[in-house]
């Protein structure tokens, strides 16, 4: 059918212009193997346009047919077609009862049953057709419809692939054609269809479908033979290939343009199809009858009225507008004739298009003075192609091509020029869906890191010297990472979603504003007094963003922190200003969270000592750079040694010893905080049992946790495995956890607590006091022991406040059956105090410091009145 349909559009358009004549060129074919010469080839033939059917003369025609018809006649192969549906040919070609099947997706399955050559023809994608009322924009809106997939196709694996991976619901119509999935979905048997990219984008607007913005299962196409069988012929198609696809203007490029521009074929039953075909096929066998009796006495009158028929026949078929403008003197273009399929096509009657300015009226007014100005030029150019936008006679706006050929004045008539509409809307449609995915983020419908990159070197090569300056913000969401693991990536994605909304109504109309990836949102602002507009729209954006939000019932705050480079302080071109944002927003994370920070070079030279600390920190643990020391845990009534706190220490070369504050963070933003925690823990057992073999026996080892143990959900079996490899009895072992870790996990840490309590291990709520925990959850864990902060300890005597916090605090631990540890005591006073008040035991600088393994010894061998 489209090879009748490109042969009557050349036809016609020829008709017009005055039968203007093409010379064909000539295509250079690899040479003929003698070996395959005059071989009979039985090719399966299903329907699956433009790539491969029977066009409306019955002919085999597409893409396929077309390439393997140019080798076979080189070659000498005799092709006999055998038609059949999809699956049937896939099992005639395994049987044997056909030698090749074209246009068939190369999947590890098939290569196990069938052969395939090696440079693949073309390649295909798959998309998503559905009525128009049923909009599909992302995997989810699949949930509960009916799928019409032609049965046996790769997208049939890959769609049930993706929505079982997905757990989406979906009820499969197996159908034998693609053009049988679309009727499903027209008839109402079917919600939503599967089409490859070269049928969807040729057909798909025929049925009166949506294609929606949902691609998957990228495909090359191959011809596919019986396993075992037709090497020799594959080999031949790769020679072909091989060669047309390194040849500009070859055969293979011809046909691929032929097959992308085949217009759609109309929506027709098989049986109406056949019938026309049939009734075609009588009417002419009837015309050549009655032009052979007629032949002697009417041949002239015979030949012009078929040539009139023919002509009226390709005018009501062609999916292109023919018409004829005369050019006067001085004034407007008039419309001779149009012809009659521009109401088929663009719902005008040939009568409206005679009105005076009607051409003018469908123009979109952004393109009529190009088009006017394009008139003007056509008797000094003669003929031309352009693209411009009208409205149909429903005020659709359509894309369109239009071709003209100028003819000169004559004596009797003023100049002419005739032309074609072809309606290329789809195609565009598509470039600008193309163009969309390219350029912005489909989920936020954010402009995206490309089109960023394009916004900001634009505004750079347009601010003037001494007026406008620009800025950077770089911001993301505070423990995003937390919100996806905890509610899911679904809920995240709402999140982003009325994340992008907020900033957007935030923002002024001049101000650019681009997702990077993830939780990461970069804005552009430009104006005088740039530092101060940039403070001032950041703190906007924290008070906003700081609101709680409302998700699936839930409400959640979700703060934000945001970096900012200036214009050219900062930098001058986009990617310093871009990184030096980013580095902005990481010292602000540093300071707490939920804060602005502007960028200076102090910012970038401590990231490149971050840098360096990382890379050295990573190489700590394999290099033995990570030291224990401990510090005496002592009973405050009688004196005696109840225990030791291990504290890890990193003796860094070339440095020296580096406290834990200045590396513990970094470990716990580059993720090794596992690695050190679960080495203090194995350390301090092994040291424990080692001072037992030396005859020194301490009661009780304490290891802190960090709250990324505890999320992890492993670390109760890791202790126990620890404790099985040193020989460490669990009840000496004591695990220090701070109320704000607990209460971040509750859930994780509660149940890791029972765990460990079940073990024997004894447990103690760090720091407590300066978290934020709930009482309540507190008297059902399994605890132990509390310990006051060193800062209210420190205050004691001198800071009434201090006193009553201490002092609640150990009522509090009496009351629920816990010892009271006291941290930081550095003075006789403070002792006294919580001796008075009832805390049992105390560590701190009036004992002694953190101690080295061998230190230890020594302190244990002192008087416990050296201290008291």
């Amino acid at each position: 059918m489209n090879r009748v349909r490109g042969f009557l559009h050349s036809a016609w358009l020829v008709l017009v212009v005055g039968f203007l004549s093409v010379p064909a060129g000539v295509w250079a074919q690899p040479e003929t193997s003698s070996s395959n010469a005059s071989r009979l080839i039985r090719v399966g033939l299903y329907d699956n346009p433009p790539k491969i059917c029977r066009d409306t003369t019955g002919r085999p025609s597409g893409l396929f047919i077309d390439l393997l018809e140019n080798m076979a006649k080189s070659e000498g192969w005799q092709l006999e077609y055998v038609d059949c549906t999809w699956n049937d040919c896939l099992d005639k070609l395994q049987s044997g009862d056909i030698d090749l099947m074209p246009d068939v997706a190369r999947t590890a399955a098939r290569a196990q049953r069938f052969d395939f050559h090696t440079i693949p023809v073309v390649h295909s994608w798959s998309s998503l057709w559905s009525h128009k009322k049923i909009e599909i924009s992302d995997w989810m809106d699949l949930k509960g419809k009916r799928i019409a997939i032609l049965s046996g196709a790769v997208q049939q694996d890959a769609l049930i692939r993706i929505l079982n991976g997905f757990s989406i619901p979906f009820e499969q119509v197996p159908v034998n054609s693609m053009a049988e999935g679309f009727q499903a979905v027209v008839s109402g048997d079917a919600d939503v269809t599967v089409a490859n990219s070269f049928f969807g984008g040729i057909y798909g607007r025929r049925y009166g479908l949506r294609e929606n913005p949902v691609i998957f299962d990228p495909s090359s196409l191959f011809y596919a033979t019986t396993k075992g069988h037709n090497t020799a012929v594959l080999n031949r198609i790769d020679d072909y290939l091989s060669q047309w696809r390194s040849e500009q203007g070859s055969i293979y490029y011809q046909s691929l343009k032929q097959a992308m521009s085949r217009p759609p074929a109309p929506v027709l039953p098989r049986q109406w199809l056949r019938a026309l075909i049939s009734g075609a096929v009588l009417l002419l066998f009837l015309l050549i009858i009655t032009a052979l009796l007629r032949w002697q006495v009417r041949r002239k009158t015979e030949e012009l009225r078929r040539f009139k028929q023919r002509f009226e026949y390709l005018q009501k078929a062609s999916p292109v507008v023919l018409f004829n403008l005369a050019l006067p003197t001085g004034r407007a273009p008039e419309v001779l004739w149009v012809s009659d399929n521009i109401t088929r096509l663009f719902g005008f009657t040939p009568e409206q298009t005679y009105q005076p300015g009607w051409w003018q009226s469908i123009i979109h007014p952004g393109d009529l003075q190009q088009l006017e100005a394009n008139m003007r030029s056509m008797p000094k150019i003669g003929h031309g192609s352009v693209e411009y936008r009208l409205y149909d006679n429903d005020g659709t706006l359509r894309y369109v091509r239009e071709e003209l050929q100028f003819l000169p004045a004559t004596a009797n008539s003023p100049a002419q020029v005739v032309g074609s509409w072809n309606d290329i809307t789809t195609s565009r449609e598509q470039q600008d869906q193309l163009s969309f995915l390219t350029h912005y983020d489909p989920l936020t419908q954010l402009p995206n890191r490309t089109l960023l990159h394009l916004q900001l070197q634009d505004a750079l090569a347009h601010l003037e010297t001494g007026q406008d300056q620009l800025a950077i913000l770089n911001l993301d969401l505070d423990h995003f990472k937390k919100i996806n693991e905890t509610f899911g990536f679904d809920f995240g994605d709402k999140i982003l979603r009325q994340t992008a909304g907020r900033l957007k109504h935030l923002l002024r109309l001049e101000d650019s504003i681009a997702r990077m990836g993830a939780d990461e949102f970069v804005i552009i602002i430009q104006g005088e007094n740039i530092a101060e507009l940039a403070s001032s729209i950041s703190r906007r954006i924290l008070h906003r963003l700081g609101t709680p939000l409302n998700i699936e019932d839930q409400e959640l705050i979700v703060t934000t922190s945001v970096g900012i480079s200036l214009f050219p302080e900062d930098g001058a071109d986009p990617e310093t200003l871009l990184k030096n944002a980013e580095i902005a927003r990481y010292a602000a994370k540093r300071q707490g969270r939920n804060r602005l920070h502007f960028f200076s070079s102090q910012l970038s030279d401590n990231v490149r000592e971050n840098l360096v600390m990382e890379s050295a920190l990573r190489n700590a643990i394999e290099r033995k750079e990570l030291v224990l020391h401990y510090q005496p845990q002592l009973d405050l009534n009688s004196g005696d040694l109840v225990g030791v706190e291990a504290l890890v220490r990193w003796q860094r070369p070339e440095i020296g010893l580096v406290p834990p504050g200045l590396f513990i963070p970094l470990a716990e933003e580059i993720g090794l905080i596992n690695d050190i925690g679960l080495w203090v823990l194995e350390e301090a057992c092994r040291q424990t049992i080692d001072w037992d073999r030396q005859g020194y026996h301490v009661p009780r080892m304490a290891v802190n946790l960090a709250v990324q143990q505890i999320e992890s959900g492993h670390l109760p079996q890791q202790v126990l495995q620890i404790l099985q490899y040193t020989g460490l009895p669990a009840q000496r072992l004591e695990l220090e956890v701070t109320e704000s870790a607990i209460m971040i996990e509750p859930k994780k840490a509660a149940d890791a607590l029972l765990e460990f309590q079940s073990m024997g291990i004894r447990l103690a709520i760090d720091d407590f006091g300066t978290g934020y925990s709930s009482l309540a959850y507190l008297k059902r864990l399994p605890l132990d022991r509390l310990k006051i902060d060193r800062s209210f300890v420190m205050d004691i005597g001198t800071n009434a406040g201090d006193d009553i916090i201490s002092r609640a605090i150990i009522n509090l631990s009496n009351s629920l059956g816990m010892d009271t540890v006291a941290e930081g005591i550095e003075n006789t006073d403070q002792l006294e105090f919580l001796r008075r008040e009832g805390c049992e035991i105390g560590q701190g600088y009036l004992f002694s410091k953190p101690l080295p393994a061998d230190a230890v010894m020594a302190f244990m061998d002192k008087n416990p009145s050296d201290w008291s």
